[in-house]
């Protein structure tokens, strides 16, 4: 969202309205901020200007059923330490409001405290919700306050979206009548914030996060410099192999996008040999699928998945529903969970944690919370998930899938 105001220092007498989008409910515990907003309303209760980001919180995304963003999009934002000075410039000299507030005051006390720098005590805070019992009696939550005054919510639960209907409520308060001197009260005393120089750091707001990766063979160059020497129609097996490991829960991430593309890079191979290696690599699953000279309807809807991920061409696809005139060679690598191999789960998951542990106990698999060396496999509730065990999973080159990737692992459907 672009900032009515620009940025700057004693940006004048009002309001600062806060609401921030986080990992889970405790900062002391490692939860962590991954989505930010300010809208500065003045004293009279009018929007002023509005700033909203992304954060990186180096960690996994916690409830991303609520929040709803992926760990892709907020691992292009900018960590808070970098944000911090530029978020108390904001709010120099403004009173700050938040709906329940205590929340939005720990948060930021103690995400500042680790950038390096202090928040005025909670005292200093104006919580909506509390004040809901003096000018909407009977209503607490921001849906229902918002709700009582007419205000329509879109996109709860995302910052900029729940902290100008916390404005809205903000202003239906102030003009309640309720005695002026109170509120300027309020405002003759905002408490203070850091006065430390910021940087020129962009804030990433969600809608301009680009949470789409864009695919392979259009990110990869159309020509390589040695592209006539290395593309002769030869088959590259190491690319092949990374591609099998992507493809193993039938889901590219973002992060595995970027891995295909560097490795790509690093062998010299131009978007046409990729989209020649990737022919091949579905010519041989499509010719596996019909090795009994049936194609059930699961193995229809893997080719078309695949296909799909590789980038095929429709035509190619619609072909594959007939058996092939020759077989292709087969270049899976045939990966299987067995009896005895260790899978650690990481982040929130469909299927209840103890739930997993007790189906892959039963098959005779070991499961684990904590990362090992001797992983087969990781499963990310986001496989883009920056958790402490994704980054040590990727320098180890254990494989990550998703919790619908380890259900194909094991044969399973998503409801058993």
């Amino acid at each position: 969202m672009t900032p009515i105001n620009t940025w700057g220092r004693n940006m004048g007498r009002g309001f600062a309205v806060i609401d921030l989008e986080t990992t889970g409910l405790f900062p002391q515990k490692h939860d962590r901020i991954v989505e930010g907003a300010i809208v500065h309303v003045s004293p009279t209760g009018i929007v002023e200007g509005v700033w909203e980001t992304l954060v990186n919180p180096m960690r996994d995304m916690g409830a991303q059923r609520i929040h709803g963003i992926s760990a892709a999009a907020a691992a292009r934002a900018p960590e808070f330490s970098a944000l911090a000075p530029s978020i108390a410039s904001l709010l120099r000299g403004r009173v700050p409001v938040a709906h329940n507030a205590s929340f939005d005051a720990r948060f930021l006390a103690h995400s500042m405290e680790q950038a390096g720098l202090v928040c005025p005590d909670y005292a200093y805070w104006m919580c909506t919700m509390q004040l809901a019992g003096t000018f909407l009696p009977g209503n607490r939550s921001l849906a229902d306050c918002s709700a009582a005054i007419g205000y329509a919510i879109e996109d709860a639960h995302r910052a900029s979206a729940d902290a100008l209907a916390t404005a809205a409520l903000l202003r239906a308060y102030i003009g309640a009548g309720h005695d002026p001197a109170w509120w300027d009260g309020w405002l003759a005393t905002p408490g203070e914030w850091p006065d430390e120089p910021y940087d020129t750091t962009a804030w990433l707001a969600r809608t301009d996060s680009d949470t789409a990766a864009r695919s392979v063979l259009e990110r990869l160059h159309v020509d390589v410099a040695a592209d006539a020497a290395v593309d002769d129609g030869a088959l590259n097996l190491d690319y092949l192999a990374l591609l099998d490991r992507v493809l193993l829960d039938r889901y590219m991430s973002a992060t595995e996008t970027d891995d295909l593309i560097r490795f790509a890079a690093e062998l010299n191979l131009s978007s046409s040999a990729v989209r020649r290696l990737h022919r091949a690599y579905f010519d041989g699953l499509v010719s596996a699928a019909w090795a009994d000279d049936q194609l059930t309807a699961a193995e229809w809807a893997d080719v078309q998945k695949i296909g799909g991920l590789l980038e095929i061409d429709a035509e190619t696809i619609a072909g594959a529903a007939s058996k092939p005139d020759a077989a292709a060679p087969t270049l899976t690598t045939g990966f299987r969970l067995s009896p005895g191999d260790t899978v650690v789960i990481t982040g929130e998951t469909r299927r209840d944690r103890a739930a997993w542990f007790a189906i892959l106990t039963e098959r005779g698999l070991f499961p684990k919370d904590s990362m090992v060396k001797k992983a087969k496999v990781l499963v990310a509730a986001d496989p883009d998930s920056m958790s402490g065990k994704a980054r040590q999973a990727r320098a180890w080159g254990i494989p990550i899938v998703t919790e619908e990737g380890l259900e194909r692992l094991l044969g399973l459907g998503a409801g058993e």
